[in-house]
């Protein structure tokens, strides 16, 4: 097997510098064994990503600093039952859930927390009962210590759901029998503060909040369930505006609603592709990405909001389980697990992160437009035009001129862009947005209002 990943590897780096894509293997991969069938992986940054897993009662934590040139087992004395959630407040910060059980049969389910970049663990957080099973732990994209987690219900009554403010280290906990009494792995997410959600397993169906977990939420998907559907295919963008959604008999086709659930759509994705969905959302873009479990490249990319989607080619590998990412800097940093091999690639990818599908004529002039909504709580749209491919900022001050968010540093193709901005991490105010590229510069004035 470690001669057939070396062999990987060698074709990776022949189809790196000829194909569009930027999905390279992590030779890290290497040194990771006993991860199991379905391993998960939380992104940082670039450089820093987590991936948990186990089989048959061995629990396995990993975790590469230097994009996945070398991954180290930092799973020290935790025993018990596998992994199937994470996620990285900062670089010495981390959370796991178990299936409770060995096998991941249910039990008194556990989260742990490390403060120390896996040093030592300690338990933060237990369901009690006999089925819990953590779902999935995921955090806000603006806000990493703001986490959401969600269990099977450990007793009688619905839902397991955790909400932490500070990083893990407390919760609140709260049930729910929206939608169902049992998740589905991989599909817990987090858009901002106020919206997030989960898929339910047994059924084509969703459950989300839009009021920061205070009500929840179903959505019945359309597409194919087939028998005993498990809906891991789940993600919305940051406004909450759009919503896409999955099941594993569903590829390759997926739904998507913008009537909150309420009514879908069924979008193609192209290709062959079968089994465990997982969709991931840039955050304050109008791209997706999406892997699957089974089918050949099964990696896809979308630049409009899921109504169209591209092949991208990672050289043939597949069986993907878990795959997370994060947008700084105008740039998506992206990683993804298989759970045949524990093979990882990456992704750098800062290309049409917010093409504007409505607008789809060449500009001859630079132009940023007013946002809108005007006043707005707590995200707005920013429209721009591109006439000269190049670098592009476009940066938001406060009413002092202090810069306090970058929602795009890269180089943009020529284009027209659209640009959802999440602000819900900062107070009501005045702040200004200020596009820059060349010579050009404009900024205008906007209204947040809380």
């Amino acid at each position: 097997m470690k001669h057939f990943k070396l062999f990987v590897l060698a074709l990776m780096l022949v189809f790196a510098a000829e194909s569009y894509s930027q999905w390279t293997y992590c030779a890290g991969s290497l040194q990771m064994s006993g991860l199991g069938p379905y391993p998960y992986v939380s992104v940082l940054d670039q450089n820093n990503a987590w991936v948990c897993g186990g089989t048959g009662g061995a629990p396995k934590v990993y975790k590469t600093t230097n994009g996945g040139v070398n991954f180290v087992n930092v799973t020290g004395s935790l025993t018990g039952p596998e992994f199937y959630a994470i996620w990285v407040v900062d670089a010495n910060t981390a959370l796991v859930g178990d299936g409770g059980a060995i096998g991941g049969l249910g039990g008194n389910a556990k989260i742990w927390r490390t403060t120390d970049g896996g040093a030592s663990w300690t338990n933060v957080l237990s369901t009690g009962g006999s089925v819990g099973f953590w779902n999935g732990i995921a955090g806000s994209p603006t806000n990493r210590s703001f986490i959401y987690a969600q269990s099977d219900q450990p007793s009688a009554g619905g839902q397991f759901i955790a909400i932490s403010t500070n990083g893990g280290a407390n919760w609140t906990t709260s049930q729910t029998t929206v939608g169902g009494t049992t998740g589905a792995a991989g599909s817990v997410f987090v858009a901002s503060n106020t919206h997030f959600g989960h898929g339910i397993s047994g059924f084509s169906r969703v459950c989300f909040t839009t009021n920061g977990g205070t009500s929840f939420n179903m959505g019945t998907l359309t597409v194919p369930g087939g028998a005993n559907p498990f809906t891991s295919g789940f993600t919305m963008n940051s406004a909450g505006t759009v919503i896409l959604g999955a099941t594993s008999a569903s590829l390759p086709n997926i739904n998507r609603s913008t009537t909150n659930g309420s009514s879908w759509t069924t979008q193609g994705v192209g290709g062959v592709l079968s089994a465990v969905c997982i969709m991931k959302w840039v955050p304050s873009t109008n791209v997706v990405y999406l892997t699957a479990q089974t089918g050949t490249n099964g990696i896809r990319k979308s630049i409009d909001g899921g109504l169209t989607w591209s092949t991208m080619i990672i050289a043939g590998l597949n069986g993907w389980t878990g795959m997370d990412l994060v947008f700084q800097g105008g740039t998506v940093y992206a990683y993804a697990v298989a759970g045949s091999d524990g093979s990882v690639i990456k992704l750098i990818d800062a290309t049409n992160t917010g093409i504007d599908p409505g607008n789809t004529s060449i500009p001859n002039e630079f132009a940023l437009q007013q946002n809108y909504p005007n006043p707005f709580n707590p995200s707005t749209t920013i429209k721009y035009s591109v006439p000269t491919a190049g670098l592009v900022t476009l940066k938001i001050y406060n009413s002092l001129g202090a810069e306090v968010k970058t929602v795009i540093n890269s180089d943009l193709a020529v284009g027209n862009y659209v640009e959802t901005v999440d602000m819900s991490s900062f107070s009501s105010g005045t702040y200004f947005y200020t596009l820059a590229a060349g010579n050009f510069k404009e900024t205008k004035k906007m209204m947040l209002v809380k």
